[in-house]
C-alpha cells in the first residue's frame, strides 16, 4: 500500500486526467461523507491538506473514483456509480428530510 505522499502523487495524476471541476466535485463529496467541512480550493496548499484530512482509506477511495471517472466520465457524471449528488456543501440526502424527520 502506498504512503500518503505516493497517494497524493497518484491522486494528482488522476485529477489531471479528469479535470479540476470533476476532481473538486469528488473531493468535496468525499469530504462531506467523511463529515469534514468544505475547504477553500484557492488557498495555497489546499488540495494536499484537504486530501490529507480524509485519511488513508478515504483518500484511496477518492483515487479509485478518480480513476473510474477518467475511464468513463459520462458514467460518473450521470450518477451511475450510485453516489449521491453533491452540491453546495451537502448531499441530496442531507437536503431532504427522511421519513419521520420532519
Amino acid at each position: 500500500m502506498p504512503g500518503m505522499d505516493e497517494l497524493l502523487t497518484l491522486i494528482r495524476r488522476a485529477a489531471d486526467q479528469v479535470g479540476e471541476g470533476l476532481f473538486l466535485e469528488l473531493l468535496r463529496w468525499h469530504r462531506a461523507v467523511a463529515g469534514l467541512a468544505d475547504f477553500d480550493p484557492h488557498a495555497h496548499g489546499a488540495y494536499p491538506i484537504a486530501i490529507g484530512e480524509l485519511g488513508d482509506a478515504r483518500a484511496r477511495e477518492l483515487l479509485t473514483d478518480l480513476r473510474r471517472a477518467a475511464r468513463d466520465p459520462r458514467r460518473h457524471r450521470h450518477g451511475a456509480d450510485g453516489k449521491p449528488t453533491f452540491r453546495g456543501g451537502r448531499t441530496l440526502r442531507t437536503r431532504r428530510p427522511m421519513n419521520g424527520d420532519r
